[in-house]
């Protein structure tokens, strides 16, 4: 019997082709980002968390005589999430050391025996760097004045703005529009299943309307839509199970905005999904599938 790492998808497609396809679909959200806030306020961190990643990566594969996985597009998807939830203006050395985190320790040692990871690499590196660098990593400029977050100052956007991403936040974060684009691509490539995305999505507006808040500004703000279809959907990180992947995806939907709101800290979902992964665990050893040819009660008499 052969065993593998996820993930695991219900089609011709390889390890490879899978990651390179997450890519292209966040690609659409990552270059209107570097358009919108501009090249010298994003291209050189995001340039550089590339550049951590992958040689970190590299490296550690030599050390331990492992092949050299660098171009499975594994490495680079981690980074490119990582890079569109740093906000822009980042120094590139902090970008350069997330990436290296990422995936030089998180993906590269903190493993199951069968390759799956226990923590997401891109939001231990995302909550490591604010934990470090709480001022650079947590403040946004607002028609020129610093703020520690993104909606902090000035008149709230309106609906359209939001949803096109006309507004303050991390660089691949802000547009929904081309977020929803790139997460329905997913979901018709059968690379992602509707239900955590759902989940998330559903827990965001429960937990909004709880607080007495507008539930679509808190779905189109933070990074609501980047976190239900690219981040929480990792097959590595996530429960095995539907009924485990709905309840993961509502819990961390519920901290992340509860954190976000009553906070106002800017990166409650990367915090939110590294508690989430610490749960998976004992949510799939609680819940799961049913064996087929068992009973579904302990003493059921038989038909």
């Amino acid at each position: 019997m052969i065993v593998s790492a996820s993930p695991h998808v219900r089609r011709s497609l390889g390890k490879k082709r899978v990651m390179w396809e997450v890519i292209a679909s966040l690609l659409p959200a990552a270059i209107f980002g570097v358009w919108y806030f501009g090249p010298a306020a994003t291209l050189p961190q995001l340039s550089a968390s590339i550049g951590g990643a992958v040689i970190a990566q590299g490296f550690v594969e030599r050390l331990r005589h492992h092949p050299v996985t660098v171009m499975d597009g594994a490495p680079w998807v981690t980074v490119v999430i990582l890079g569109m939830s740093l906000p822009p203006g980042l120094n590139p050395l902090i970008a350069l050391a997330g990436g290296a985190i990422a995936t030089g320790v998180v993906k590269a040692f903190i493993t199951t025996s069968t390759g799956r990871s226990l923590l997401n690499p891109a939001m231990v590196a995302r909550v490591l760097i604010v934990s470090e660098f709480l001022v650079p990593a947590t403040t946004f400029t607002v028609d020129g004045v610093s703020t520690a977050t993104p909606l902090a100052s000035g008149s709230p956007p309106s609906y359209l703005d939001l949803f096109l991403g006309m507004r303050i936040g991390s660089i691949g974060e802000t547009t929904a529009v081309l977020l929803l684009v790139g997460g329905g691509y997913l979901l018709w490539r059968g690379i992602i299943r509707w239900h955590l995305p759902v989940a998330y999505l559903v827990g965001v507006v429960a937990t909004s309307l709880l607080l007495g808040r507008d539930p679509f500004f808190d779905l189109l703000t933070g990074a609501s839509i980047l976190t239900a279809f690219f981040i929480i959907t990792d097959p590595t990180t996530s429960p095995a199970t539907v009924p485990g992947r709905v309840g993961f995806g509502f819990a961390t939907a519920t901290i992340a905005t509860f954190i976000r709101i009553t906070t106002l800290f800017p990166t409650g979902e990367a915090l939110a999904v590294v508690m989430g992964n610490f749960a998976t665990p004992f949510i799939d050893r609680v819940v799961t599938n049913r064996v087929y040819g068992t009973r579904r009660r302990a003493g059921r008499a038989s038909a």
